[in-house]
């Protein structure tokens, strides 16, 4: 039989490898629970209309959908959205607001490229039933905070804006169409300025607004100086003043989580998806070449879509992959190495049922521990315990333990200390 190997897009990682994806997942969890938000857990595969309803027929295109044995039409999850709308929408009896989320695999059958696969790990971290500065504050200072951890915050940049201003300024400028524009603007960034004013032209814009649109989509920088930069050259008009004094108080929320140095504010960042309605944000690898990690915002009409109730939210889905690369390129990427608190090393058959009941004590103080399960000597067990990275090796040996004694060996010195056979899991406890 020929050799199997996994597919495009797919990828097997054994446990080194996996261990140090553990710990990126683990520290992106242990942020969003010190910031309240609760784990759920939800399928893997929906009915295919569940994402029709916020992305239309394309979407089968790009997900794996399939006809189940029941003759129903179903998809791996592209994205966990829609499955936390109808979730939101189901349960009447929850309380605001409502902070989730989840880590789990998403499935998107696209072309393969640096950061993007067809099977990805993702964490949804959402704010539902509360439209509030405040919670958008949140949202972002969470992810801040994430980079942060991760030591890596210091090449990590938020670029902030607000479709409801854009939405604003567009229309005191009396363009219509906003939407189309917006799209224009969005791909700004992949243009040249003579593209980008003949694609505004394309939508109906005249020459002279277009070049208005060019100038104000290209403030951007240091949050409260860009505002104070838009507010002198945006056209007058209340609901673009408004928004202004609302990314104002956006910032003052930010400063108070101490993330505002991580946070620019960029008028060209729209976002495509035509579901976002006010705060949007995208953050970037400033190192090297400028690449989007993941990006987020508020989108509170979204939910009605999915049932009878309007529900305003907000959140972001962190992104592993391109996280991933930035962690190596910057050697912050964690060991791909086994870890092992102890291995209980028996010289003899006849101290077999001790060891494993130090092992067992070891195991329900939490730690990770090891046993012989093969009958190896007494050097090939020091050997393997090396192998898996064994901090510490507890030797159970017949003549000690009549001297009422255990040797613990530190497996990186190779010192070795005697302790009283009953106080080996709180000496091995005391020296992790």
């Amino acid at each position: 039989m020929d050799e199997l190997e996994s597919l495009k897009g797919f990828y097997d990682r054994y446990p080194e490898e996996w261990a140090a994806w553990r710990e990126i997942v683990d520290t992106v969890e242990e942020t969003a629970r010190e910031f309240g938000f609760r784990e759920i857990d939800a399928p893997s595969v929906e009915p295919t209309d569940l994402f029709r309803v916020k992305s239309g027929d394309e979407i089968v295109e790009q997900t794996y959908s399939f006809e189940d044995k029941g003759g129903r039409e179903v998809t791996l999850i592209p994205e966990q959205t829609p499955t936390r709308s109808r979730l939101v929408q189901q349960r009447k009896d929850l309380g605001t607001p409502i902070k989730w989320f989840d880590t789990s695999k998403r499935w998107r059958y696209e072309a393969v490229q640096k950061g993007r696969d067809r099977e990805f790990f993702q964490t949804d971290i959402d704010i539902f039933g509360v439209e509030s500065v405040e919670a958008d504050a949140e949202i972002i200072a969470c992810a801040a905070t994430i980079y942060e951890k991760l030591g890596v915050a210091d090449a990590v940049e938020f670029r902030l804006n607000d479709r409801q201003l854009l939405d604003a300024l567009l229309k005191a400028m009396d363009v219509e169409g906003s939407k189309d524009v917006m799209r224009v603007i969005d791909k700004k960034e992949k243009l040249s300025r003579e593209e980008f004013l003949d694609n505004l032209e394309l939508e109906g814009v005249d020459r002279a607004t277009a070049e208005g649109i060019d100038e104000l989509t290209a403030i951007s920088g240091e949050m409260e100086s860009a505002l104070v930069e838009l507010s002198d050259k945006a056209p007058e008009g209340d609901a673009a003043d408004d928004a202004i004094e609302r990314m104002h108080d956006l910032y003052d929320v930010l400063s108070a989580y101490g993330v505002e140095d991580m946070c620019t504010f960029d008028l060209s960042i729209v976002r495509g998806m035509d579901y976002y309605t006010g705060l949007v944000f995208e953050a970037f690898s400033t190192e090297g070449d400028l690449r989007a990690l993941f990006g987020g915002g508020r989108y509170d009409h979204l939910i009605e879509q999915f049932g009878s109730r309007e529900v305003p939210a907000i959140g972001f889905a962190f992104g592993y992959s391109t996280t991933m690369h930035l962690l190596k390129e910057l050697g912050e990427w964690p060991d791909e190495a086994l870890s092992t608190d102890a291995y209980v090393l028996t010289i003899s058959d006849s101290v077999r049922e001790i060891g494993l009941e130090y092992a067992k004590g070891l195991r329900s103080a939490g730690l990770t521990v090891e046993t012989d399960l093969t009958g190896r000597s007494v050097g090939e067990q020091f050997g393997y315990a090396d192998r898996i990275n064994a901090e510490y090796t507890v030797v159970v040996g017949e003549r000690d333990l009549n001297e009422g004694v255990v040797t613990v060996q530190n497996m990186d010195s190779g010192e070795e200390e005697q302790v009283p056979k009953n106080e080996v899991v709180e000496n091995v406890l005391d020296r992790l």
